[in-house]
């Protein structure tokens, strides 16, 4: 099957922080933040290189040693959220209060809402993580599509938890096509298969992405299904014992 190119990459991973760095003007047009110099930059990206090879500690330290020269910057404290967010640190009240004081620090800014309604949707606070993935498509109704996309493929999945299936499908059909630059079509019909039991279903329409889409398109994606626990994997903590119910 033939198809454009994507007009952007998809959003990565929370701890992907070389999005997170980002000036957000480059993203949505806001004024951007005074750029942190180029040793700051430098400093942030071996963070970076330490998270990516799972040397956390070593990357706390060396954000520690930063925030201390460059303080009250909300796109250091956004990153350390997000290391507080990977599987290897793994602490949802460290990240929420880091990503709570990069908003105060920069209330406009996507990615720090994107965050915080992040955390709802690990904690599997179906209901609270739909609200946040909603207001931020109300607050930001010009973000690119690739990150629309994933706004609201979270959101549905949100929807898929809470056993809102109609309403699901209609956010489905309503946003999503087999045409898209993005893979959230398909994986939008894997989480409504996957909470319909229907598993060799689910994998149908994921092995159909896989075909289409490079691999680091649909990681967001595929990352969003481990979250849900519809997909294992062992670096993964154990599901939140307290969760919304519909």
């Amino acid at each position: 099957m033939g198809r454009r190119a994507p007009m952007v990459t998809a959003m990565q991973r929370l701890d992907l922080l070389a999005f997170l760095l980002l000036p957000v003007s480059m993203i949505f047009g806001a004024p951007p933040p005074a750029p942190l110099p180029p040793e700051a930059m430098m400093a942030a990206r071996e963070i970076q290189e330490l998270q990516q090879t799972n040397r956390f500690t070593e990357a706390i330290q060396k954000l520690d040693d930063l925030e201390e020269k460059y303080p009250d910057r909300a796109e250091l404290v956004n990153m350390r959220g997000s290391l507080y967010m990977s599987n290897a640190l793994r602490d949802l009240d460290k990240a929420n209060e880091a990503f709570q004081r990069a908003l105060q620090l920069s209330p406009d800014e996507f990615r720090i809402h994107f965050n915080l309604a992040e955390v709802q949707f690990v904690k599997h606070e179906w209901a609270k993580a739909a609200a946040a993935f909603q207001k931020m498509l109300d607050q930001f109704p010009k973000m690119p599509l690739a990150y629309r996309h994933m706004v609201l493929f979270k959101r549905l999945v949100c929807e898929v938890k809470q056993d809102q299936i109609a309403q699901a499908e209609k956010t489905l059909s309503d946003h999503f096509t087999f045409m898209d630059d993005t893979p959230a079509y398909y994986y939008s019909k894997a989480a409504v298969a996957f909470q319909r039991k229907a598993e060799a279903e689910a994998k149908d329409w994921i092995s159909r992405a896989n075909g289409i889409f490079k691999a680091q398109e649909s990681h967001p994606y595929v990352d969003t299904l481990i979250e849900a626990r519809w997909i294992p994997h062992l670096g993964v903590p154990e599901a939140p014992a307290a969760s919304d119910k519909p």
